[in-house]
């Protein structure tokens, strides 16, 4: 099979991507500004566009626009763990019924190409190899958007097939969320089946989903699942763990993935991962990247992330700078707090001697910042006090255009996801699993082993420090952080406290800000007053009211009004 790489969606064969999206409904306000008066939509029907492989594979080429780009929807901002430059309605509570919603016409029209594809496929004259490894590719799409939508809706109408005018599927009423979900695992299944080992791949492939990403997807939903049901206490979760931890296993077993290791530097691979330096296929992390180009000559689109952080975007919080052990593996705080704690003199104390993933994430002061400026303490475009270093790149802040990946699925993530699978399932997990797992994680930024011995001579909890490793990896890397605190049922404990961020120095600030401080000094960014969680209601999302009207069969999720 002709190799065909994704940027050719954008750049080669733009008219075909045209005809595609004009004849199926499936374009999109951005694409039809990169078709505006390159295509003339007279000259191209249906009935001529699905007939050759190229037809096929630019059909499928179109799904991976669905993929979440690089601070999308800064979904962070919904947990306890980052904070944009005003109030966040779905982490304090306040958001409303909406009349719509992106999140779910979105992934429905990403269901709906890819039914379109698979019926269109179908109909075609070509070798039926190709047209079940490229179905195989748009199942997995499939089972992305299904999952997207269980998480936010729990059970929604299951649409396997398109539409027409009056169709009695316009009427569908909400599947169970166990069918939801078996037809995820139905879908992946299939992806697996069909499609290649990423050790069998090329450079040219990257970017394409093969047999290893759509298991680490089953992964994902399979954990995300199984814990949801053991904690909101609905059904079968060990059926969904054994999931997660055997197909875990069989990609960790595969020996193909290993964590980014940047060679000038070591030290500091977990910022150069997100920094250029860990693009591309070399990357053996790299499972699943959202790609954006090299340059404006060979490009596929540009973001501007590093000019959203310097806005503010994504701020961390309070709460994210106090899970960073110290480099003893102890915390901050309680009980078991680590010897190397000492009081704060000044905004720097907080970074010594902890866990350098903290330094990588979190802008401190003299790091090289806008124009290569030292990075000062400041409240502009802030209200945390903090700033997000994590992805920050100056070059990119002075081009205002970015061709940085998004990592979407990262081998960190299956690693620590064994580990989870693991304790979730048996209550314990053995020193070995650990250093096959997590310990992986910790060894790339030099943090000590976790093991059973030191969590007890130290009287910590396993399952709390796996779930903190989880948290510090994956800091301000999108839903990561929202998703785990709706799987495990503690969102109605954090997301009602008040947003607290930076301990204040006032010598350390030109301006001196206006700020509201606790009596500890740190900075109050949202009181909890104006915050709250109802845990009868805001595990799930509210339908949108418009799909409602369109659609009698639909009810409304619990307690939404």
């Amino acid at each position: 099979m002709k190799a065909i790489k994704l940027k050719g969606l954008y750049r080669r064969n733009l008219v075909l991507f045209g005809a595609l999206a004009l004849t199926t409904g499936m374009v999109s306000t951005s694409c039809m500004k990169e078709l505006d008066n390159k295509y003339d939509e007279t000259t191209v029907t249906d009935i001529s566009f699905w007939k050759t492989e190229a037809h096929l594979a630019m059909g499928v080429n179109y799904l991976y626009t669905y993929l979440p780009g690089i601070g999308e929807n800064n979904a962070a901002n919904w947990s306890d763990d980052g904070r944009a430059t005003g109030n966040n309605s779905i982490s304090d509570g306040s958001r409303l019924v909406p009349s719509g919603s992106g999140d779910y016409t979105g992934n429905y029209g990403l269901i709906r190409a890819v039914n379109t594809i698979l019926e269109k496929s179908a109909t075609m004259a070509i070798d039926q190899g190709i047209v079940t490894k490229y179905n195989a590719e748009a199942r997995f799409f499939r089972a992305y958007a299904y999952g997207e939508l269980l998480k936010r809706f729990g059970g929604v109408p299951l649409i396997l097939r398109t539409m027409d005018i009056g169709d009695e599927l316009l009427a569908a009423p909400r599947a169970t969320r166990t069918e939801i979900v078996n037809q995820i695992y139905e879908d992946l299944d299939f992806a697996i089946q069909n499609l290649p080992e990423a050790s069998q791949t090329k450079a040219t492939d990257y970017g394409r989903v093969n047999k290893n990403v759509a298991q680490a997807l089953k992964v994902r939903m399979a954990l995300f699942e199984g814990t949801f049901n053991k904690y909101h206490q609905l059904g079968d979760a060990n059926k969904h763990l054994v999931i997660a931890k055997t197909l875990a296993n069989d990609i960790i077993s595969t020996g193909y993935f290993s964590l980014y290791k940047y060679g000038p530097d070591p030290a500091k691979s977990y910022y150069y991962l997100f920094q250029k330096d860990g693009n591309g296929y070399a990357n053996k992390e790299n499972m699943l990247p959202r790609l954006y180009g090299k340059d404006m000559t060979d490009r596929i689109s540009t973001h501007n992330y590093s000019r959203n952080i310097e806005q503010g975007v994504i701020t961390p919080t309070r709460y994210l700078v106090d899970a960073y052990l110290y480099v003893d593996g102890l915390p901050r705080d309680g009980v078991n707090r680590s010897p190397l704690y000492k009081p704060s003199i000044g905004t720097l104390t907080e970074f010594e001697n902890r866990d350098p993933r903290l330094a990588m994430t979190v802008f401190k002061t003299g790091d090289p910042y806008i124009n290569g400026s030292p990075y000062q303490p400041m409240f502009s475009f802030t209200q945390t006090g903090y700033k997000t270093f994590k992805y920050f790149n100056n070059t990119d802040w002075i081009n205002q255009a970015s061709f940085n990946e998004h990592k979407v699925i990262r081998y960190a993530e299956i690693l620590l996801s064994y580990a989870e699978a693991t304790y979730e399932l048996d209550g314990s997990i053995s020193d070995a699993d650990l250093n096959r797992s997590l310990n992986v994680v910790r060894e790339r930024v030099g943090m000590p082993k976790l093991s059973n011995a030191f969590v007890s001579n130290h009287g910590l909890d396993l399952l709390s420090e796996i779930r903190r490793e989880r948290r510090v990896e994956f800091a301000l890397e999108g839903e990561h952080r929202y998703w785990d605190i709706i799987r495990w049922k503690v969102a109605e404990q954090v997301l009602p406290l008040p947003t607290l961020g930076i301990q204040y120095f006032e010598q350390e600030y030109a301006q001196k800000p206006s700020v509201t401080l606790t009596p500890e000094g740190y900075v109050v960014a949202q009181t909890a007053a104006t915050r709250k969680f109802d845990p009868k209601r805001d595990y799930l999302w509210p339908l949108p009211t418009v799909e409602m009207s369109l659609n009698p069969n639909l009810t409304q999720n619990p307690e939404w009004k």
